[in-house]
């Protein structure tokens, strides 16, 4: 019985040294937004990382840029997004594991247009690069004033100095002083995934794994408090293939 034990521990030990050799020893993605999401995502990620002994490093690079970087191979995944990128962008593959509800909130200049809504609302900004955004604004007609902006701060300022009437958010509510008020209007929520290139598929396992064994740990839970990040409406069980849809 005791070599029986001893051959099955042996077996295991030399699967998870194959497995390990097959991993990646450094990766790059693009750096998070500023949105308590984005940044929750990074510092989790980064510890998931660490623990499977992959230096992760995050660098600077347009929001809108880096899904084209990404399914080229330049950058190796996308920090977090929606798993409908994966249709535009087949080179990503998602992790099993929902890292936070990306939720969509439309903000009205309520002085301007108190009765408005994304129907009928004048003008609007957002952050480019969100394909969650741009799919919804697709179907708004093409006389509306829609204006992209490279980041969350410059989309806030159109708003706030009433240069748009309106501005929507992905994964970001707003909380700022204005000399108008503003209505929010929720819109929708999705699952977000963090996306890998799919080169590193040998990977999706192993870092879903050790991101459920944060989760355990309570890791994860302070960081959702540090942040300010609800848990997630649903979490996949092991095994289970990603949803794009709650």
């Amino acid at each position: 019985m005791k070599w029986l034990l001893l051959f099955s521990i042996m077996i295991l030990s030399v699967s998870y040294a194959e497995t390990a050799e097959t991993l990646p020893s450094k990766l790059q993605f693009r750096e998070a937004l500023t949105s308590p999401a984005a940044q929750y995502s990074q510092a989790l990620l980064s510890e998931a990382y660490r623990r499977l002994n992959i230096d992760a490093h995050f660098i600077d690079i347009p929001f809108g840029r880096s899904l084209l970087e990404s399914n080229k191979g330049s950058l190796d995944g996308e920090l977090a997004r929606v798993l409908d990128v994966t249709k535009h962008y087949p080179n990503l593959v998602a992790v099993p594991y929902v890292l936070f509800d990306t939720k969509v909130y439309l903000y009205i200049n309520q002085q301007r247009c108190a009765k408005c809504s994304l129907e009928d609302v004048p003008s609007l900004a957002y952050v480019r690069g969100s394909l969650v955004l741009e799919e919804i604004l697709k179907k708004l007609p093409p006389s509306r004033q829609v204006i992209s902006s490279g980041s969350i701060e410059s989309t806030k300022n159109l708003f706030l100095t009433g240069k748009v009437d309106a501005v929507i958010f992905a994964a970001y509510q707003l909380n700022a002083q204005s000399e108008f008020p503003i209505s929010e209007q929720f819109i929708f929520s999705l699952p977000d995934y963090h996306l890998l290139h799919r080169d590193h598929s040998a990977l999706l396992q192993p870092l879903a794994n050790m991101l459920f064994q944060l989760e355990r740990e309570g890791f994860t839970e302070n960081l959702r408090l540090h942040f300010g990040i609800a848990a997630p409406s649903r979490q996949l069980q092991t095994g289970q293939q990603p949803f794009a849809y709650y």
